[in-house]
């Protein structure tokens, strides 16, 4: 089955996808190697943030690269959105999908430009190079 973006965000009734939205939303930090695991939890919060990359405006390929992944990985967390928009499934993702969008700027009442959300882009990317490169073995 193909999956349309405009399919999908109506199921989501969204339709304003940036990342930094659902990384100040998302409790973990995927490029943390204790995060390379299959948590239940961990999974549905990765799944949900492929397919907000992938609604973003990124490709399949791109969306599974932020978080080391496939494609065809991508495509399974649309069908497992798709299955739990219809209310079978792990329900679980509808309820992340909610929390990004209950917490995103566009609720909050902050106006953002492109240069607030690649800044933020910039101060993850430096966070993590600082717990890489930095920190004292």
């Amino acid at each position: 089955m193909i999956y349309e973006r405009g399919e999908i965000m109506q199921r989501i009734n969204w339709n304003k996808f940036e990342m930094s939205d659902f990384y100040y939303s998302c409790p973990y930090d995927f490029n943390d190697p204790a995060n390379k695991t299959r948590l239940r939890e961990v999974v549905m919060w990765r799944n949900v943030g492929m397919v907000w990359a992938w609604l973003a405006g990124n490709s399949l390929s791109q969306s599974g690269k932020l978080f080391k992944r496939d494609h065809s990985t991508v495509i399974h967390a649309i069908r497992q959105l798709v299955i739990a928009s219809d209310g079978y499934g792990h329900t679980e993702m509808i309820h992340n999908v909610e929390c990004i969008k209950e917490k995103s700027r566009e609720n909050c009442g902050v106006e953002f430009d492109v240069w607030t959300n690649y800044a933020i882009c910039q101060v993850r990317l430096e966070n993590n190079f600082a717990k890489k490169f930095l920190t004292k073995k």
